[in-house]
C-alpha cells in the first residue's frame, strides 16, 4: 500500500512502516512511493522483517530487548536486524564475494559494482557488503549535500549507524562529496553524536551526480601509512586541544591537515607554537635562530663567535 504522507522515524532509514493494529484481520505494510523500484523493494522486505519478528520469529524479541539495553534501545537493534534481513534476501553472498575477491578493504566502487550486479538498492548492497567484509567500516549514502540519507556500520565499528537526517562534519569530504570524488581523507563519523569517531573517508558520486556513496574506515584505502598521522581508531578519544590556549579543537575544517580548528583562536594542528629554548648567549628563553645554537639577537650581535 503506497504511503502518501507520514513522518517516519529517522532511526529506520526506510520509507515505510509495519502496522499490525490498523486491521484486525491482517497486518499492513505501508510505504512511500520511492524514486526507484530498488529502494521500494528494500523498504518492503525490511518491513516483512518486522512482520516476521511479530509473528513467526517472535521468540527473538526477548533477545532484542536484552541487546537494546547495551546498544541504544530495542528499536535500534530491531531496525538493524530488519536491515540485515533485507540485505540477505536481496543480495546473494556469492555476488558480494565475486566483487570483493577476498579484499578486506571496502570502497565506494565495490558498492557500485554490487549494485550493478543485483536488483537491490544501494542501501541493501551496503548492508550486505558490511556483513561480509572483515573490517571496522561504515557506509553512508547522501542524497543532498551535508545530510545523511542512509548509514550502516559493521558490527566491528563501535557506536552503530548514523541516523537519517543528521548533519555531517562541515567542510569535510562528506560535506563536499557532490563537488568531486574524495579518497583517504579524514572525516567524523556520527559527527556531534555519541561515539563520534575520526575515520578515513572515500566518496564517489553515482547516478549522474544525484547520489553519493561514502565508505569510512579506520585504515586508509590508498594503502599509505604515515607514522606521524596513522589515524585514530574508533575506540580512542578523538578530542584534541589547541597547543596555544589549550581549548578544544572542535570547529571549522583545515584543508591541509584535515583536522578541526580551535574554537577560540581558530588555529589547527598545523599552527604549532615554535619550541622555546634558553639561549646560551643571553640566557633568555628565545627561539633558536635556524642553523644556530644561539637566538637571533645574539647571532646579530656576534655573541656566537
Amino acid at each position: 500500500m503506497p504511503l502518501l504522507s507520514r513522518a517516519l522515524s529517522d532511526e529506520c532509514s526506510t520509507d515505510g512502516f509495519y502496522e499490525a493494529q490498523l486491521d484486525e484481520v491482517r497486518p499492513w505494510i505501508i510505504y512511500a512511493a520511492a524514486s526507484s523500484e530498488r529502494r521500494t523493494r528494500f523498504t518492503v522486505v525490511h518491513e516483512v522483517g518486522h512482520h516476521l519478528l511479530a509473528t513467526d520469529a517472535c521468540d527473538l524479541l526477548d533477545d532484542i530487548d536484552r541487546l537494546g539495553e547495551r546498544h541504544g534501545g530495542a528499536q535500534r537493534v530491531e531496525e538493524r536486524v530488519c536491515h540485515g534481513f533485507a540485505g540477505r534476501v536481496l543480495v546473494p553472498r556469492s555476488k558480494v564475494e565475486s566483487v570483493l575477491k577476498g579484499s578486506n578493504q571496502l570502497t565506494p566502487e565495490h558498492i557500485e559494482e554490487i549494485f550493478a550486479k543485483t536488483n537491490a538498492s544501494f542501501e541493501a548492497c551496503a548492508i550486505r557488503a558490511l556483513e561480509i567484509v572483515q573490517a571496522p567500516v561504515a557506509v553512508v549514502v547522501l542524497r543532498e549535500p551535508g545530510v545523511v540519507g542512509f548509514s550502516a556500520a559493521s558490527s566491528r565499528l563501535q557506536g552503530g549507524w548514523w541516523p537519517r537526517g543528521e548533519r555531517v562534519q562541515p567542510g569535510g569530504p562528506l560535506d563536499r562529496c557532490f563537488d568531486g570524488d574524495r579518497r583517504a581523507q579524514k572525516d567524523r563519523y556520527r559527527f556531534g553524536m555519541g561515539f563520534e569517531a575520526q575515520l578515513f573517508c572515500d566518496t564517489k558520486m553515482v547516478r549522474n551526480g544525484t547520489l553519493a556513496i561514502a565508505v569510512m574506515s579506520e585504515t586508509r584505502s590508498d594503502g599509505r601509512w604515515d607514522p606521524l598521522d596513522p589515524g585514530e581508531p574508533s575506540w580512542k578519544s578523538v578530542e584534541r586541544f589547541c597547543a596555544w590556549d589549550n581549548d578544544e579543537l572542535d570547529v571549522g575544517w583545515c584543508d591541509q591537515c584535515r583536522g578541526r580548528r580551535c574554537r577560540t583562536c581558530n588555529r589547527c594542528v598545523c599552527d604549532r607554537p615554535q619550541p622555546m629554548t634558553v639561549c646560551p648567549g643571553c640566557g633568555l628563553p628565545e627561539p633558536a635562530n635556524p642553523g644556530h645554537e644561539f637566538c637571533n639577537s645574539c647571532v646579530l650581535d656576534g655573541r656566537e663567535d
